[in-house]
């Protein structure tokens, strides 16, 4: 995550997870050389949120860092969390991009990892977002990634350092607090705190395991479609020896990142699945999340994207 010398845009909501993550990075900045620069993000979500933000900052200051902060309006309504994130990470990246920054530290725990995995299959996500998060994805890096939310709190109560609670953590009208109240804390009950670390293990192998495919399917892609203007063609015989798996990804770096919510993919893997049949004599065509089709023909498989003519 960190070879010395960066500078790193540190996540701190003023909860314990990200107070704990602050902590640690001060006192490994030394040694590592590390320049930290604090980012929070006041949601305005909280008559208390204003507060919040201004003890983060004084404690910032104190402990001789710059704080960056901003706050957000107008996000009541729904998909709450989905667009709460999004703006925060858009800040994260601006500053990171301002000031050079080479990391974006954010104080996710393995709890979180497991609730996300579990929340996503629940709605039957594909292996590279059902591995959850990752410990480094591009710029953002997760060094708490590894341990429990409960062992963050106790690392702040131990070195007497004071955090606030979010009521957001205990609002099942969220889905990631349904998952940990009605599903993780079963699991727990039932099987241990085992259990939460070996799915944590399972999220971690799942990464790996897409990562792999992916980079695969990016060599074969490079090495049998041809690309013009709007319109990817593979020959059928190319894609013929490949596994499902490997096809699917190679459809899916053709049409480019679209949420095939229609399942053309699916439905054009199904046609190319068929040995004999009228996949195999006439072309079919399959929409894709409204924005392109898959043509499936004895020759070839052909993808339009946008709204080219198929």
């Amino acid at each position: 995550m960190l070879g010395g010398g960066e500078t790193v845009i540190v996540a701190v909501s003023g909860g314990p997870d990200s107070t704990c993550l602050l902590d640690v990075l001060m006192r490994q900045s030394e040694a590592l050389s590390l320049r930290l620069e604090v980012a929070h993000v006041d949601h305005g979500l909280q008559q208390q949120s204003a507060d919040i933000a201004a003890q983060v900052s004084a404690r910032v200051a104190e402990a001789g860092l710059d704080a960056h902060v901003i706050r957000l309006s107008g996000l009541e309504g729904p998909n709450l969390q989905a667009r709460a994130r999004t703006l925060r990470y858009g800040f994260f990246e601006t500053l990171a991009q301002k000031l050079a920054a080479h990391r974006i530290a954010t104080g996710h725990t393995l709890d979180d990892r497991v609730e996300t995995t579990l929340g996503r299959l629940i709605h039957g996500a594909p292996p590279e977002v059902l591995a959850g998060i990752p410990p480094v994805d591009g710029l953002r890096i997760r060094p708490l990634i590894g341990i429990r939310r409960g062992e963050a709190r106790a690392y702040c109560e131990e070195r007497g350092l004071s955090f606030f609670d979010d009521p957001a953590n205990d609002d099942d009208r969220f889905e990631r607090v349904a998952v940990r109240n009605e599903v993780v804390t079963v699991i727990e009950r039932r099987w241990g705190p085992g259990a939460v670390r070996a799915m944590g293990a399972s999220s971690e192998r799942l990464w790996e395991d897409a990562r792999a495919l992916e980079n695969l399917a990016g060599r074969i892609y490079a090495g049998i479609a041809e690309s013009s203007e709007n319109r990817v063609t593979f020959e059928r015989s190319a894609l013929g020896p490949l596994d499902r798996a490997l096809r699917r990804r190679l459809l899916q770096l053709a049409v480019g990142r679209l949420r095939d919510r229609s399942g053309g993919i699916e439905a054009a893997l199904d046609a190319l699945d068929e040995q004999e049949g009228e996949s195999s004599g006439r072309a079919l065509d399959f929409s894709v999340a409204g924005e392109g089709v898959i043509t499936v023909s004895a020759a070839e498989v052909r993808v339009a994207r946008g709204h080219a003519e198929s």
